[in-house]
């Protein structure tokens, strides 16, 4: 009921077009091959494979495909496995009408888009993070470097960076290793965190 409620939905927009859609983890793979869509919206709890390997899977073949999670559950582990699979949003499924429409607008612009109440439990573990602990010297980012991650919180590929910036991917490689390095994130869903944290993703 809830995937024929979805398919209504954009049906209704006259700015989108539903091309598929599948009911197990092995048939969105293959239609994605099939039909290339410009987003997909997955589940994580799939009959078959987990959404979120089904991601992973998908933007390896595909990586210019946006990847919206559309989950039931804010678990910040399942949310930090979306953001390292590559997915560029994580929607819950309790949310309103207007707020779909609204991920799908902003994660189509480039941007990164995670539920409120997904935003507000990172903000809320980094609020007690400083009651708890003394606020580290934070390392000073040069604009390559601000302008590299925010490409990744967008959730863009190496690929689609290097051409954005006009540089090879083996160097964008270097500079995102560097950068991780230097901000001490161990994985790409802790840079995410660090730029929503200090004001630096584009969303």
């Amino acid at each position: 009921m809830l995937c024929r409620g979805v398919c209504e939905t954009v049906a209704q927009q006259p700015n989108l077009s539903l091309v598929g859609e599948a009911t197990t983890g092995a048939m969105a793979l293959k239609l994605a091959h099939e039909l290339t869509p410009d987003l997909v919206l997955m589940d994580i709890h799939l009959p078959d494979i987990n959404g979120i390997e089904a991601t992973r899977q998908l933007l390896n073949a595909l990586p210019s495909v946006k990847v919206i999670i559309f989950s039931g559950d804010a678990s910040r582990a399942l949310v930090d496995e979306s953001l390292e699979a590559g997915a560029c949003g994580y929607l819950l499924k309790s949310g309103a009408l207007e707020e779909f429409l609204r991920a799908i607008e902003l994660v189509m612009q480039g941007k990164l888009y995670l539920s409120p109440e997904v935003s507000a439990g990172i903000l809320e573990d980094y609020r007690k993070s400083l009651v708890e602990e003394p606020e580290p010297k934070k390392p000073r980012l040069t604009e390559r470097e601000k302008q590299l991650l925010r490409l990744v919180t967008e959730g863009r590929r190496n690929k689609e960076i290097a051409d954005q910036l006009g540089v090879s991917v083996k160097s964008i490689e270097t500079y995102r290793s560097r950068l991780m390095q230097k901000l001490e994130c161990s994985s790409p869903a802790d840079l995410v965190r660090y730029a929503i944290r200090e004001g630096i993703s584009a969303a």
